[in-house]
């Protein structure tokens, strides 16, 4: 199969739904680049090979990465209690501390709630705030006793590299990974904006416009979990190929074990939905050994794909917010060549007791309120803190169909979107007590 992929990123950036797309792919056996659209909005310039975008979450599998580069140092065992080595960390459930490992920040089973933090002055937003912060948050669920995506997680991993080095987060992120790669067009410390060609995101506002969001950045207490890291396509690839290829970049040097590189890309647990997403170590992977990770931001979405057998990997970065309007023409055909694909939920026949279900679930971040009108379950997903200015704006109302054992298929005005909603954990009367959607998990409270 053939994609000409520059055509598909000139058509769809051309066609005004994303405002700018880099794309990066190392077929096996040479590099391809596409660019398109523009790089910033108000000022109407092009993206191009050498602009950097953020990557969002992706960040993590590098975070990951500077902390197995402590277990191959020998200064940390993933099966360590973090508390051993942040003796100074609180939590909201003071119980909880002593169960988490190493190994949980890493892989979202830690449970700490505590998703993002709210925006403060910029001279307060330094990574021990995100620490300190963690004296007022609960536990979503029990260490080790579910998986939810968790942000704090991967920042009480970095901070851990911090202390354990005697370094910044962000000096060892540039002088342990982009440094000895020769990722040249690479940035986490965003006083070095300058030195690069940038892009400004856009994102869509109540009215299904898209505008230049005035918060560029997250919050940037939490830059381990995502908020500051902008690279170009080219070299998050290359990234990329150093970890399939055990850890060896593709220059020779080497920044990790062939050990840890391997163990990184290991099934470790799995969501409750995305059902299909299994969790490695930093990675996520698909069926057919297929590892990723996605990001996003304010008008940021990004993704990092890479197929170990057979040494492929691409990267998507855009600037907006509509990123699904490549998988189609783009990100599908890809992963089909790889042998891995979407799994899609089929609904099914089935009749449901919606009283197991109504109610609502919540985490610091979102409620879902689940309603049964006429006979159809439908959920309401309200955002609790404003994260993106236009998050306030909306509060979409997901249709739920029938998709497997309490699982359930969502649709958005006729749109059946890529993630289900999940319950579990029913009580005596066979409430559900626990719903999963986002790669989070959510609580009954009412």
């Amino acid at each position: 199969m053939s994609i000409d992929f520059a055509a598909v990123v000139a058509d769809i950036t051309g066609s005004g739904e994303v405002t700018g797309a880099s794309f990066a792919y190392w077929d096996g056996n040479r590099s391809i680049e596409a660019v398109g659209g523009r790089r910033n909005s108000v000022t109407g310039d092009p993206v191009t090979v050498d602009t950097l975008m953020h990557i969002g979450s992706i960040t993590k599998v590098l975070n990951a990465t500077l902390f197995m580069q402590l277990v191959d140092d020998g200064l940390v065992d993933l099966d360590d209690p973090v508390a051993r080595h942040l003796p100074e960390l609180r939590l909201g459930d003071p119980g909880a501390l002593a169960g988490i490992t190493c190994r949980m920040l890493l892989n979202h089973t830690n449970g700490i709630d505590y998703d993002c933090p709210a925006y403060r002055d910029f001279d307060e937003q330094h990574i021990e705030a995100a620490i300190r912060d963690c004296v007022d948050m609960p536990q979503i669920h029990a260490p080790g006793d579910g998986t939810a995506y968790s942000n704090i997680g991967t920042v009480i991993a970095g901070y851990i590299a911090q202390k354990l080095r005697g370094e910044g987060w962000y000096r060892l992120i540039k002088s342990r990974i982009l440094d000895p790669l020769e990722l040249r067009h690479s940035l986490v410390d965003i006083t070095e904006l300058p030195r690069f060609r940038v892009s400004v995101g856009d994102q869509v506002d109540d009215q299904g416009r898209l505008v230049q969001s005035a918060r560029p950045f997250l919050p940037l207490s939490f830059a381990p979990a995502g908020a500051t890291t902008m690279m170009t396509a080219a070299d998050l690839v290359t990234f990329a190929r150093a970890l399939i290829n055990g850890g060896v970049g593709v220059n020779g040097v080497r920044i990790l074990s062939e050990a840890s590189a391997a163990l990184m890309a290991r099934e470790t647990t799995r969501f409750v939905s995305p059902h299909t997403w299994r969790v490695g170590l930093g990675w996520m992977m698909l069926s057919g050994g297929v590892l990723f990770h996605g990001g996003g931001g304010p008008g940021v979405s990004s993704v990092l794909y890479a197929h170990p057998e057979s040494g492929r990997a691409f990267a998507l970065l855009t600037n907006c917010s509509k990123l699904g309007i490549f998988d189609a023409k783009l990100v599908e055909p890809l992963l089909k060549t790889w042998g891995a694909g979407v799994e899609a939920l089929v609904p099914v026949e089935r009749s449901i007791d919606p009283a197991a279900y109504e109610g609502s679930f919540e985490n610091q971040i979102y409620r879902f309120d689940v309603r049964c009108e006429e006979g159809r379950l439908s959920a309401r997903m309200i955002t609790k803190q404003d994260i993106y200015e236009t998050d306030s704006a909306r509060a979409p109302v997901f249709q739920l169909t029938p998709a497997g054992d309490h699982l359930f298929q969502m649709s958005l005005n006729g749109t059946v979107l890529p993630f289900p909603l999940a319950f579990v954990n029913p009580d005596a009367t066979g409430k559900m007590q626990r719903m999963g959607a986002l790669a989070r998990i959510f609580n009954r409270v009412a």
